[in-house]
């Protein structure tokens, strides 16, 4: 059977929640070749698109490299968004 939980930034930071680290084991064990983790909320990545001067910093990993959010054609900051949160 397969539950349906959104991995986001509080099951992270709650341990009682989520096993992280056997989640990520059990991927490689799969078969997964790599992970990259963006861990921060859609609700902030849609803000930084509303308002960009409050997140000049905000970094995001793209496809194995790092950019500025802001900086990203308004289609690849989409897509970052809709990736953001996971079902597992």
């Amino acid at each position: 059977m397969i539950t349906k939980e959104k991995l986001n930034k509080e099951d992270i930071k709650n341990r009682n929640s989520i096993n992280l680290a056997g989640l990520i084991r059990g991927y490689f064990d799969l078969g997964g070749m790599q992970v990259q983790f963006n861990v921060i909320s859609t609700e902030i990545l849609r803000d930084a698109q509303i308002n960009p001067q409050k997140y000049k910093d905000l970094l995001v990993r793209v496809a194995g490299y790092s950019a500025f959010f802001i900086e990203l054609d308004p289609r690849m900051q989409q897509d970052i968004i809709n990736r953001t949160e996971h079902y597992i």
